[in-house]
């Protein structure tokens, strides 16, 4: 499911990678029938975003719709809101997404996004949180593609552009383009695409 989403955009140039496209791709990839964004209010100390899955009834022999609200908070750079919606709907083709199953889970949840892990055998908080930074690595494949991130390398190499000048072509904070660039970045990714869909590395 992810590789065929992040394959859908890897010969992709034209830079940005919109925010729309990719919620178009995954519905066209039938892995959801329906996604709504809504940047809100959020206490960015404690969530950044988050998504909610429900399946909505449409009439009484109508089939159930999968629907997805992918909240995200309106008070980021835009480079910061696309990282994460990118991020929550990474979620959405999760194959087995680790989900809060209580209030007293997602506290735990956002408790370990804003710090360190703290217990060494791991938790369900541990989990979540492990799942959600790996989404948010695994995004980062969706808005700077591999054929966009050869032609960047070259530009830079060749002198025609810098970290500032690639950082506002991807719409993406200038500290994440320069992990991107880094040629390393390229197998790290394919190992984690890898997991995000259940094959082995």
């Amino acid at each position: 499911m992810l590789r065929e989403l992040i394959e859908t955009f890897q010969d992709r140039v034209d830079l940005p990678i919109e925010i729309d496209e990719i919620r178009d791709a995954i519905i066209a990839l039938g892995f959801q029938d329906k996604i709504i964004l809504s940047a809100e209010d959020l206490d960015t100390g404690v969530l950044k975003g988050a998504y909610y899955q429900w399946r909505e009834q449409r009439g009484v022999y109508g089939e159930p719709v999968w629907t997805s609200l992918v909240v995200y908070p309106e008070g980021e750079s835009i480079e910061n809101q696309r990282l994460i919606c990118a991020k929550e709907l990474i979620h959405i083709c999760d194959r087995s997404v680790v989900k809060a199953r209580s209030p007293d889970a997602v506290l735990d949840l956002a408790k370990k996004l804003v710090g360190p892990f703290e217990a060494p055998n791991g938790d369900f908080a541990d989990i979540m949180a492990a799942t959600d930074k790996l989404a948010q690595y695994q995004s980062m494949n969706l808005l700077f593609p591999i054929a966009a991130r050869k032609l960047a390398r070259e530009r830079i190499e060749n002198g025609m552009a810098d970290l500032a000048r690639i950082a506002d072509w991807a719409v993406l904070p200038a500290t994440s383009i320069a992990m991107l660039l880094d040629e390393a970045w390229d197998d790290v990714s394919e190992v984690m695409i890898a997991i995000g869909n259940g094959e082995p590395f």
